[in-house]
């Protein structure tokens, strides 16, 4: 068994955001209510940066902490996890006119990357392995480039086994944004299991629900289902059975690859699941920029394990082709 942990690190070298960089840019939007979206939220971050000289992560924390206080810090709270969702899904799709109306388009799951670090780094994993059935993957991050590097179905001409959500396959809703219709259903069917803790720009959530769509829609009109980067933060009750199943698939996994996680003091949560999970002593390969001062807070959390440090990517990909994988 093989365990894949990819935090925003392995997202970030095909144009994502880091959590320190969400307000460093105004995005470009379809509709005025996103612009006015977008204008509002950093209009608050820049005056609060000049207050207190804080970071983005802080920012989100002071907001998600006073929410509760207020009627208009309840909004102003929902209007950030908003933006954040939706500063990630327009690093999935690209703004294109469609009549005389800009449009936000092709966000959908079913491509793939467009980003040769991300098919290195899958060509790497899967070019030479026999048991492509045996490898799981969890991820913090909201975007969908690892289902798009893994394909819906499996694709064994360019040796990608697909992905599923860890259910098996399901068919997953939306017949297309904002207009057209898709003929066939879109049913992820692939063998490797992809567990994302904090939830997914192409996921909707309320009242306790989990609903998943083909294309970043929900980030989009602003109902996804996403964990925001802020100290203390719990994932909702319907993402239970996703960290339950993480847990499992580490646990049980005598290999860890991490590429681009470090560990923050603030994600309680997911320290104390990689705490659990590592009680058995896996052999962790840790790959990271600054892998050296990410090593220590790993061993912290998993005195038992192997950890080996490594440069992260692209050089991953080159490494991880002279590793024995064990699966």
């Amino acid at each position: 068994m093989l365990a894949l942990f990819l935090g925003a690190g392995f997202s970030h070298p095909c144009g994502v955001p880091l959590a320190s960089q969400l307000f460093d840019e105004e995005p470009q939007v379809d509709r005025i209510v996103r612009a006015r979206l977008v204008r509002r939220v950093l209009d608050g971050w820049h005056v609060w940066r000049n207050r207190t000289g804080g970071q983005p992560e802080e920012y989100l924390g002071h907001l998600a902490s006073s929410w509760e206080s207020a009627a208009v810090h309840g909004r102003v709270w929902q209007d950030a996890v908003w933006y954040v969702a939706l500063r990630i899904a327009l690093k999935m799709g690209e703004l294109q006119m469609v009549g005389a109306r800009p449009t936000l388009v092709r966000h959908t799951l079913n491509r793939t990357t467009h980003c040769t670090i991300h098919e290195d780094f899958w060509d790497a994993i899967f070019a030479r392995s026999r048991s492509p059935q045996h490898v799981s993957v969890i991820t913090t991050n909201y975007d969908v480039l690892i289902e798009r590097g893994l394909r819906l179905i499996p694709r064994p001409r360019v040796h990608r086994p697909g992905f599923n959500y860890g259910s098996g396959p399901e068919e997953l809703q939306g017949g297309g944004y904002p207009s057209f219709t898709h003929i066939r259903p879109i049913v992820p069917a692939g063998t490797v299991p992809v567990f994302k803790l904090h939830g997914s720009v192409s996921w909707a959530g309320g009242n306790g629900s989990l609903v998943k769509y083909h294309d970043c829609r929900p980030a989009i009109r602003g109902d996804a289902l996403i964990v925001a980067p802020v100290p203390g933060k719990s994932p909702p009750r319907c993402l239970e059975r996703v960290w339950a199943q993480a847990e499992e698939c580490l646990g049980g996994a005598p290999h860890w690859v991490v590429v681009g996680y470090s560990f923050p003091s603030y994600d309680e949560q997911v320290n104390s699941l990689v705490a659990r999970a590592a009680m058995h002593g896996p052999r962790i390969d840790l790959f990271d920029p600054a892998s050296e001062g990410v090593a220590p807070r790993l061993r912290g959390l998993a005195p038992l394990a192997v950890i080996h440090s490594h440069p992260g990517l692209p050089e991953a990909s080159w490494i991880i082709r002279g590793m024995d994988l064990s699966i």
